[in-house]
Parts: structure tokens; sequence; C-alpha cells
């Protein structure tokens, strides 16, 4: 097997390195190498494509465009890491004062590179994502209903208002992949949503830009797979468990033992209060009351049932607010008085980019 060395030749900074991810793209990625950089060739740019492990000639393919005298840099990593882990790889390559990603199908058009660019350069945000506007004819219905519902449980967990965190294109201000990068640990399905989530922890802006993204090749609608599913499922959570105050907190053992007493406690105290209150309760003017809020009228298993669903969901988004809102707790300024002794003052990286300019 190849050893990972790039095709590269030194050249002077750029302002824009466009990354492209690739993985068995051998048949496409030459001519879509070729219609990026003519795309792009008003610019100061260079393309890094990254080959994630293919089994066919992406990597030559690649070479063949940056040997053609094309201001391409091809690298190659010799097992598949995933998506994520390759345009982080192609990172350490880029020159670039803007990184951009964008995928080797060119599903998404080149051209929003250069809109993309356009709306970062007039405006204070550190960061674009892409909004697809797909043409709904071409989009299975399932796949919609999919990605609705992931972007709404992405929105509940991590509190980002985003419509979209997987498209695939996104422009960066070089700072943004420094200082986040180095932090991420999720490198294949849900790796753009702990990007997204670093870099809102920092306090970047994100804006998102609308892009049409076009359905050129039949294995595009059928490629989420239940296996990718599940993964994407995993990856989201183990991102809200190393971006959640119960990580940054780092319990010890004696911690948590208190922790499960507290809870145990309120357990106790509920039942106690309630066998307290029992009189109070069944008194004939609220019988009729508790007879409904308690769903006495369904079957005994059937309510009981539901009872235990409301009381496990109502726990689990509580600690889910809990947790934002301890997370803000810290991340506000120390206000000089008991209050904010151990808080730390948020660091705003865009705010000090503007004093220093």
């Amino acid at each position: 097997m190849e050893t990972e060395q790039p095709f590269y030749k030194p050249s002077p900074d750029k302002t824009l390195s466009v990354i492209i991810p690739a993985f068995n793209e051998g048949q496409h990625i030459h001519a879509n190498i070729l219609q990026v950089c003519q795309t792009l060739q008003d610019l100061n740019f260079e393309v890094i494509v990254v080959d994630d492990g293919s089994l066919d000639r992406t990597f030559q393919e690649s070479q063949r465009a940056a040997a053609a005298g094309y201001s391409v840099v091809a690298v190659r990593q010799p097992v598949n890491c995933g998506k994520g882990a390759a345009l982080f790889h192609g990172f350490k390559f880029a020159t670039g004062e803007y990184i951009a990603f964008l995928d080797a199908d060119l599903e998404i058009q080149p051209e929003y590179v250069k809109h993309f660019l356009r709306r970062l350069q007039e405006t204070d945000a550190d960061l674009i994502i892409g909004t697809k506007l797909p043409k709904i004819d071409q989009v299975p219905v399932a796949r919609r209903i999919m990605s609705l519902v992931y972007r709404e449980f992405v929105s509940l967990l991590f509190g980002l208002s985003l419509r979209e965190t997987q498209t695939g294109i996104k422009l960066f201000r070089r700072e943004v992949l420094e200082v986040c990068i180095p932090r991420l640990r999720v490198s294949r399905f849900a790796f753009d949503v702990e990007l997204l989530v670093a870099a809102s922890r920092f306090g970047y802006q994100i804006i998102e830009y609308p892009v049409e993204v076009g359905f050129s090749r039949k294995s595009s609608l059928q490629r989420i797979k239940p296996r990718q599913i599940a993964g994407q499922l995993w990856d989201t959570l183990l991102i809200y468990y190393m971006a959640s105050f119960w990580n940054w907190f780092q319990p010890g053992s004696l911690t948590k033992i208190w922790m499960l007493a507290f809870v145990l406690g309120i357990f106790l105290l509920g039942i106690g209060v309630a066998k307290l209150i029992t009189p109070i309760v069944l008194a004939p003017a609220l019988k009729q009351v508790v007879y409904y809020l308690f769903l006495q009228f369904m079957p005994r298993t059937l309510r009981n049932i539901i009872l235990v669903i409301a009381g496990g969901g109502l726990m689990a988004v509580s600690l889910n607010e809990l947790n934002k809102s301890l997370l803000n707790a810290f991340a506000r300024r120390d206000r000089g008085d008991l209050a904010g002794i151990f808080r730390n003052e948020r660091i705003s990286h865009r705010k000090s980019r503007g004093d220093n300019e």
C-alpha cells in the first residue's frame, strides 16, 4: 500500500483553501477537481484533495490534476478514517486565510464557495454553513423526515438554532478551525455537529446560506443505511456527553455516590409526601380531578406504562435543560461578587479579533 504522502507543491499562502474529502471517487474526482479549479480561477486559491483510504484510483486521479499544473494538493490516508478525519487532516496542508469544506461529488456546485466567501467578507461572521434547498421531487420522503427529526434532536440537545448541520459545504475563517479542531474527537458520522458546537461554545458567529442540492447520482438517494443512522445517533449522544456540564465537572466516586443518594432521597420524599397527602387528595371535592389527572379511567397496566414514560421523559428533558443552564452559568462574565467567584470569563475570539483590527 502506498504511504500517506502528499503530492505537494510548496506555494505562497493562499486566500482560500478548499478541502475535498474523497472515498472511492475515482470515476469522477478528476473532472470534479477541474470544475472546482475553473470555477475559482479568479481567486487566489488551492484545492486540497484528501483520499480517505480509497480502494480505487481516487488518489492517482487527484495526482493527475496536480501534475497538470492546477493548484491542487493531493493527500492520501492509507486507511479509511471517516469524512471528519479526512477534512481535519487536509487542514494540516491548508495555507488559506479562509477554509472551505466541499463534498467530492459536487452535489453542491463550487460556485457557492465564491458566494460564501463574499458573504463572509461582508459580515462580522466567523463561519458560514449551507442550508439545503433540494429539489423536493428528487429527495425521498423518508430522507426528508429523517433530516427534520435529526435537526430537531440536535436543536434540543445543544440549543443550536440552525436549520442544517450536515450540508457538505462550509466556509471558515482560519482561526475557527485552529481553535476547534484540536478539541474534536468524532471523525465520522456527526463530526459536523461537534465542530459547530465547539465553534458556538467559543463564541464564534455562525450564519447560514441557502444552497441548492442536486442529487446527480442514483447512489445519493440510497446512501443512508441503518448502520449510518445508528452511528449518527451514537456519535451525537457521545458529543452531547463530551460537551456537557457533567463531563466538564468530572465528579469523583464519592460525588457520584452523593448524586445517587440525592436521587434516592427525592424518590423516598415523593413517596412519603404522597402518602401524607392521600387523605386530602381523596377528599370528595378532588376525586374527579385525581381520576383524570392520574389516568384512573384507563386499565392499570396501560396507565402505569404511560406514567412511567411521561415521568422518564420529563426527567430527561429537565436534565437536558439543566445542563444548558449550568453551562450558560459558567460562561457568564465574572460579576466581581461571591456569585461569580468561580466563573471564568468567556472568551470571544471574534471580538478580540475585531479589537486587534
